[in-house]
């Protein structure tokens, strides 16, 4: 199944539920609860002593106080360790994978974060791009689904991934490698030595990529001033701050425009899936065009690479006014396909004819 066809909540659920490996109950849970109990029960029996000789406790009251006292607190170390076990105190919640914290066992945490970003490239990565990765890292993509024909193996540390379009690589394979050739960072895994990272490869280097980069948030901000002028589109505050901040993706930018020059809606929320890495919004959420909605979804459909979405789809019901229109691009974003000035008037009414993707002038 291509990423097209995946759900994005289903994909996101997969690379979340499938990614990560279990840890096993901890061994020492029991120590932990007796060591508490011990340390309160020394410490309370040498308080009541000194308390008995001052004469300020009678034995029996001293021993009753002792004796609820270490129940109370045995009772909470006892919490503490379920919490510990069922990942309350890591912010796990209940029955759901866990990532293995900083600390944790070396082997456990590379797995686990290769695990992780194995399953979000095979989620939110085209499907046409070549992915360079060390062996271990190709046979959790592939575990994951990711075609072996799509992988480019690096077999030591100074291999070029030269041809690929991402890198998925650890610091320690070789920061140098990638940073020479895999500048831009998108997505990231784990901590310390077990961090995996997730790259688009530029072959023209870092100053290249910093020069393309510049370009591509003016025009972005440029562009997403110009959709806040719209008077066919409605944004929340925080879409708007991240409009006028070049946050969103150019592909997207793009397509609201072009839908805007058919119709009048209210965009609910940017969509951002990218974890340790500078936020850039590649999906969006619109309500509002009503009975339009299937003639937009077949438009947006039927556009060609780099405009063609990795997902659209309708949710709801359009009838009720209920319905919304997903729309979900994949990674890595392209840089340099905008100018910096939208073709849309934002002065002509929306209508609901065809419209060309021409958006971009």
């Amino acid at each position: 199944m291509g990423l097209k066809d995946r759900d994005p909540a289903a994909s996101r659920n997969v690379a979340l539920s499938a990614a990560v490996l279990t840890r096993s109950e901890p061994s020492w849970g029991r120590v932990l609860v007796n060591t508490v109990r011990l340390a309160v029960s020394w410490r309370l029996q040498a308080a009541d002593l000194g308390r008995r000789r001052a004469g300020g406790l009678r034995p029996w009251r001293a021993r009753w106080r002792w004796r609820v006292g270490v129940l109370v607190l045995a009772l909470a170390g006892v919490g503490v360790t379920v919490l510990w076990i069922t990942g309350g105190l890591i912010g796990t919640p209940s029955g759901a994978a866990r990532v293995p914290a900083p600390g944790a066992d070396p082997a456990s945490a590379a797995a686990a974060a290769q695990a992780r970003a194995a399953a979000w490239v095979a989620g939110q990565v085209s499907g046409s791009a070549i992915i360079a990765c060390y062996p271990g890292m190709c046979a959790a993509l592939q575990e994951q689904g990711v075609a072996a024909a799509r992988l480019m193996p690096l077999w030591s540390a100074a291999a070029s991934p030269l041809g690929a379009g991402v890198l998925v690589t650890t610091p320690s394979a070789d920061g140098q490698q990638a940073g020479r050739y895999a500048p831009a960072l998108i997505a990231s895994f784990g901590w310390g030595d077990a961090r995996v990272e997730v790259r688009v490869i530029e072959p023209g280097g870092a100053a290249a990529y910093r020069a393309a980069l510049r370009a591509d948030l003016a025009t972005r901000t440029a562009a997403g001033a110009q959709l806040l002028r719209n008077p066919h589109i409605r944004f929340t505050g925080p879409d708007a701050a991240r409009l006028r901040t070049g946050q969103v993706d150019a592909r997207l930018l793009a397509t609201i425009a072009a839908l805007a020059s058919q119709y009048a809606f209210q965009v609910t929320a940017f969509g951002d899936a990218a974890p340790g890495a500078p936020v850039l919004f590649r999906a969006v959420s619109i309500t509002g065009i009503g009975r339009g909605l299937t003639t937009a979804l077949a438009m947006v459909r039927a556009q060609t690479p780099p405009y063609l979405p990795a997902h659209a789809a309708v949710t709801g019901t359009a009838s009720t006014g209920g319905a919304t229109l997903s729309i979900e691009f994949a990674a890595p974003s392209p840089l340099g396909l905008l100018s910096p000035v939208l073709d849309v008037d934002p002065l002509r009414p929306a209508g609901h004819g065809a419209f060309p993707w021409g958006g971009i002038r």
